[in-house]
């Protein structure tokens, strides 16, 4: 099959379109063939090297989390799942495995794909939805009424963050820099700050949730503007979150947190609520620009810059 190989740690230039083998599926799992993927930040980190603790001394030989398709092959055992369903889904972005042809998943790891959205449109949900749901109700265990801090509220996590919360009739602040002021307003944000021209920490114990969508903030940098028995809540993990977070959070009220989103059952019945959401029309994608998969290596350089609004989508060499 065709697929993008990394083979060596490195910029841009180290995305290369290879054959290589065709994954051969156990009973459990399924065959994908990928109509679209999507560009998550991971990725570029991973391919630079940047998280070799995770990943090891050498690159995993095809990057890529996000994806959708169609299924091409079920094993023995597969009972929900059927050649030519649509689906959707993600993969360990550790191990990768999307920036293919076809890529193979376990039956209970993924999720029919939303009937009103394109293969493309589906392809840019799964992990951050899945990492902003969790986020908010498993770990920051957000209730109906809540008072939610979404910083970097206008990237793909962010935008899901802001969607998820408001279905569950929450407050939600949200950080973003001016050009992005109107886009996060329509997608439903209550107040926004500018981070160019405001002090996003002059409210105190104000946010049930502390959600820093972008890892650029503290716990001990944010925790006054968070109430007593709330949560901070980031995508990265670091010395506080690992080290000393099991100390913090036996001792204070305020809650320290990161998540990690691995493939599982439990994210299935995330992507399930998901699905069901985007069906409503409760939750709707936000994509930038959809590449073509001649063109990764300007996909990732766009999504280097750090200024993305929602995600980068890649269409599937079936396209």
């Amino acid at each position: 099959m065709r697929a993008i190989v990394v083979i060596k740690y490195g910029p841009v230039e180290v995305l290369e379109f290879q054959e290589v083998e065709k994954p051969l599926i156990e009973d459990n799992e399924i065959l994908v063939q990928v109509q679209a993927f999507s560009v998550n930040p991971v990725d570029w980190k991973v391919r630079r090297g940047e998280v070799k603790l995770l990943t090891g001394r050498k690159p995993p030989k095809i990057l890529g989390a996000d994806y959708s398709g169609v299924v091409t092959e079920v094993g023995k055992q597969v009972t929900s799942y059927k050649i030519g369903d649509g689906v959707f889904g993600f993969v360990n972005a550790f191990k990768g495995g999307t920036y293919a042809e076809f890529v193979k998943v376990k039956e209970e790891e993924t999720c029919l794909k939303p009937e009103n959205l394109s293969f493309e449109e589906a392809s840019s949900l799964p992990v951050v939805t899945v990492t902003a749901c969790q986020s908010l109700v498993r770990l920051g265990r957000l209730r109906q009424g809540g008072h939610v801090m979404i910083n970097g509220c206008s990237g793909g996590v962010g935008l899901s963050g802001v969607q998820i919360a408001k279905t569950l009739g929450c407050e939600v602040t949200g950080v973003c820099s001016t050009k992005n002021l109107a886009v996060v307003k329509k997608m439903g944000v209550d107040h926004v700050i500018d981070y160019t021209k405001e002090d996003i920490l002059t409210d105190k114990e104000a946010y049930d949730i502390f959600f820093d969508a972008v890892a650029n903030k503290s716990f001990f940098h944010v925790k006054e503007t968070i109430n007593s028995g709330g949560t901070y809540v980031t995508t990265i993990p670091s010395f506080q979150t690992i080290v000393l977070a099991p100390l913090i959070n036996v001792f204070s009220s305020k809650k320290i947190k990161h998540i990690m989103i691995v493939p599982s059952k439990e994210s299935a019945k995330d992507l399930a609520t998901i699905k069901e959401m985007a069906e409503k029309g409760k939750l709707a994608p936000v994509i930038e620009e959809v590449y073509p998969i001649e063109q990764i290596q300007e996909a990732h350089t766009h999504s280097e810059t750090g200024r993305v609004v929602g995600k980068i989508v890649v269409r599937g060499f079936a396209n």
